[in-house]
């Protein structure tokens, strides 16, 4: 009776952010998985308002955390207060580092419909669901790829630049990016 609750515990134990992977791209099959997993996932109203697509090209992740970085300088730059100026280039430092992972899972939900934001304001979102689901199907992903052999980490430091993120990813304007995964397989550190 315990027994699929011990292997449970056994992966949710073992799974862990990873940050550090080998240059291996990621094959399909693994990425076919990872989907399946996603979409399989408990979630408010279904999968008809959440997105996963995986950017497996390095000169695209590159260029994303580049133009991600470029941006949150510029954000930096306009802070009056040189303190707060330099605590915030600092936590920032850990924003995007992902340029050297081998994928990027991109994760985005459809927003609220106009009848729900009339009903519901400002709770419209909340009672939507989608960001909820697309944090269930995340997890379902995450524990996915730990089964798989593959590291992930979840960012959202990175979204601090939604707007430019979110065109660059050509993301469509009735939707909402929710978070990236960086995804490998895990660099053994010695």
């Amino acid at each position: 009776m315990t027994e699929n609750y011990d292997k449970l515990m056994q992966l949710l134990k073992s799974r862990h952010s990873c940050r550090f992977f080998t240059p291996d791209p990621v094959d399909e099959k693994a990425l076919q998985h990872l989907s399946d997993a996603f979409a399989l996932a408990p979630q408010a109203g279904g999968n008809r308002h959440l997105q996963c697509r995986f950017i497996t090209d390095q000169a695209t992740i590159r260029c994303l955390a580049a133009r991600g970085q470029e941006a949150f300088a510029a954000f930096c730059q306009s802070i009056p207060s040189p303190f707060v100026r330099e605590e915030t280039e600092r936590y920032g430092k850990n924003f995007f580092w992902f340029s050297e992972a081998p994928t990027l899972a991109i994760v985005t939900c459809r927003k609220a419909p106009a009848f729900m934001e009339q009903l519901a304001g400002k709770k419209a979102p909340l009672i939507w669901g989608g960001e909820l689901s697309a944090a269930m199907s995340s997890f379902s992903l995450l524990l996915a790829a730990e089964t798989i052999g593959l590291g992930a980490c979840c960012l959202t430091g990175s979204l601090t630049m939604w707007r430019e993120m979110e065109d660059l990813l050509d993301i469509p304007k009735r939707d909402s990016l929710i978070l990236l995964i960086a995804l490998g397989y895990k660099k053994v550190l010695s």
